[in-house]
Formats: C-alpha cells, structure tokens, sequence
C-alpha cells in the first residue's frame, strides 16, 4: 500500500485538490444562496409571514426538477451555460455549476424542512412579544434551526463529493475519474481501492468535522 501512494503520489494529490475545488466552491455558493432560499420558500408557505401559494408552487417546481434529472443527463443538459457563462463546458471550472445546482436544490429544502419542524410556541411567543416578520426570522426560527443547518450542510456536501465522482466525463478531474481511469481502465484494482478509502476517510472527516460544530452551538444554546 505504502509502495502504491509512493508511486502515485503527485497524481493522487492533484486530483484530490481537484475534487476540493469542485466540492468546496459549489458548496460557499450553495451555502450563500440556499439559506435564504430556504426561509423565503418557508415564508411563502406561511399566513403570519408572506404567503403566496403561486410563488411557493413555482420556486417548489423549479427545485424539484433541479434534483428529479439524473445527475448524468444533468450534466449535458447544463454544457451551453457552462459554455456561456465560463467560456468553456469543459474542466474543473465547469464541472461546478451543475454541482452547485444540485446541492442548492438538496439544501434549500432542508433548510425548508428544518424551519417546518421549529415549534409552533416559538412564533407564537415571537408574535405576543409584537415581533415583526423579519424579526421572527432573524431572532426566532434561525436560531432555533442552526444545529438543524450545519448537520443538513454536511449530509449535502457528502452527497456532493459523491456526484463530483462522475464530473470525469466533462474532464473535471478529480479522484473519482482518477480511480476509474488509472485503477478500472488500466485493471489496478489495488489502486482504485486505495482511492476508495481515501474517500471513506474524507467522508469520516467531514462527518465529524460537522457532527463537532454542531455539538458546539448546541452546547452554548
């Protein structure tokens, strides 16, 4: 095994960083906008916030046909606007915007989800104490969702690391596309289970760097 990562060292450290790229970039943007997309979709399904039954249906439809396509099929279907907004439907760059699509549809609805699952007593409280509607946002349901947000985060972005395996086929690179082109195509079989524990690891990584965050608010609530 020693011999293995010796002799492929450099190639497994490159494709590494090109799958941080991809998942990492995807998910500051998915973090970004899916928060906010998330209340909002709450707020539209709610009377004491800003229900609107047409805008809810609509941004509902948007998010579920972002996830309903298979991932593959996704991909190309995505190529002229990778095409026009990078100047390339090839590479690492590229292979980002159909990930973050992805993890902004998974996450928005957990966002969705965790805002659902907040007590009625705390709105009702929030509204006796005269809060307003920003206010009962702000001070009220996001709090009492934050541990909810970072544990969906991390399940989200595993979920990415997963998809960003198969970004070979636009070139992106990365350890999925590494264990398949030098382990399966070229019969390494010892190398493609290398890369596959260099997963369980960076899985098990991030799933503890999650499940300590989210130990820590949870502690300090």
């Amino acid at each position: 095994m020693i011999n293995l990562i010796e002799k492929n060292y450099d190639k497994i450290i490159e494709a590494f960083w090109e799958t941080n790229f991809m998942v990492f970039t995807s998910m500051i943007i998915c973090f970004i906008l899916s928060i906010p997309l998330g209340v909002l979709l709450f707020s539209l399904n709610k009377d004491y916030i800003i229900k609107n039954n047409i805008a809810y249906q609509i941004l509902s439809i948007l998010l579920n046909m972002l996830r309903s396509v298979p991932f593959l099929i996704f991909i190309f279907i995505l190529i002229p606007v990778s095409r026009f907004l990078f100047s390339t439907s090839f590479g690492n760059l590229a292979a980002t915007l159909p990930l973050t699509l992805v993890s902004i549809s998974l996450y928005t609805r957990f966002v969705e989800q965790a805002l659902l699952n907040v007590p009625n007593k705390i709105v009702d409280r929030a509204v006796s104490m005269g809060a307003n509607k920003i206010q009962i946002i702000r001070y009220f349901l996001i709090p009492s969702i934050k541990v909810d947000l970072v544990l969906s985060f991390t399940s989200v972005t595993i979920s990415i690391l997963s998809y960003s395996t198969v970004m070979g086929v636009i070139g992106a690179g990365g350890l999925g596309e590494f264990a398949f082109r030098y382990g399966y195509q070229e019969y390494d079989y010892p190398l493609m289970y290398l890369i596959v524990i260099i997963f369980i690891i960076y899985v098990y990584i991030i799933q503890n760097i999650g499940y300590f965050i989210a130990n820590k608010i949870s502690k300090k609530q």
